[in-house]
């Protein structure tokens, strides 16, 4: 695949030659991207095994400390069984994320795009989500420019809350802070979530996006989710003609910036909507 033919006379064999180097170039093309597909193949699999091992291994001890008569009282064992509750909805969790991701990656995604406002879109979220967050020490604040998209809703909101939930998830200190906001720009609004989490270290924010993504040490913990969620956000961003990039944030932690198309005219009186959560 790296031969090549040289050949400068111009006659009737130089196009012929031309033709061969160009197939050569598409066919070597070509098959690096079919290894490059094995070896995400390979990872994803890895990934999975990774990940559904952990709470299965948990499952298994407390089942077996179950029936080897381990938790002797009434009150021990409600707590085994709760936890194995705990580890099956885990599994589940995983296994209808890992469902949607492999839909996706096939190119079926729902096709139920309509006019709404994203502002309201992310406020409604956070109302949805701030006591549970209050109660594990996450501070949510909006900062929201009025602003019309054309978009899925469903997606949207999965888009909204595996952002915000990736902040919870890796929040270490007692009290934690996530800043949500949308700005406008003519035909495009840019939505930012900044966290003070841990962050990551720079070379790992172009791999953020990509399934089971392990190279970063504060992501390699299996309890921490399926490890797809933001896999998942870039995939439903992208395809709606969107981008998506992590950077660091001003706080210390991590930031996700989304651009999107939006509707050029004012929408309401053009106030932000800024409030703390």
């Amino acid at each position: 695949m790296n031969f090549r033919i040289q050949y400068d006379r111009q006659d009737e064999f130089l196009p012929i030659c031309e033709d061969f180097n160009e197939m050569a170039v598409r066919l070597k093309e070509s098959v690096t991207k079919i290894q490059q597909q094995e070896q995400n193949r390979k990872e994803l699999l890895a990934g999975i095994s990774h990940d559904i091992r952990s709470p299965l291994t948990s499952i298994q001890a407390y089942v077996e400390g179950l029936m080897d008569g381990v938790a002797r009282t009434p009150k021990v064992q409600r707590s085994y069984l709760a936890t194995i509750k705990t580890k099956v909805e885990d599994l589940d969790r995983m296994v209808s994320q890992l469902f949607l991701f492999s839909k996706m990656e096939l190119g079926d995604y729902p096709e139920n795009s309509i006019r709404l406002r994203l502002d309201e879109k992310i406020e409604a979220a956070v109302l949805e989500a701030k006591e549970e967050y209050k109660e594990h020490g996450l501070q949510l604040i909006t900062d929201l420019t009025p602003v019309t998209v054309t978009a899925d809703p469903i997606q949207l909101e999965r888009v909204i809350s595996n952002v915000m939930g990736n902040s919870l998830k890796y929040k270490e200190q007692e009290k934690g802070l996530l800043r949500i906001s949308l700005i406008k720009n003519g035909a495009t609004c840019t939505l930012t979530f900044d966290d003070d989490g841990p962050g990551v270290p720079e070379e790992a924010l172009p791999h953020l996006f990509e399934a089971f993504y392990r190279s970063d040490p504060a992501r390699q913990n299996p309890q921490k989710g399926s490890g797809l969620g933001l896999a998942i956000v870039k995939s439903i961003i992208t395809h709606a003609g969107g981008s998506i990039q992590a950077k660091r944030s001003e706080f210390g932690g991590l930031k996700i910036e989304i651009c999107l198309s939006c509707e050029e005219g004012s929408e309401s009186d053009g106030k932000n909507t800024d409030r703390g959560r």
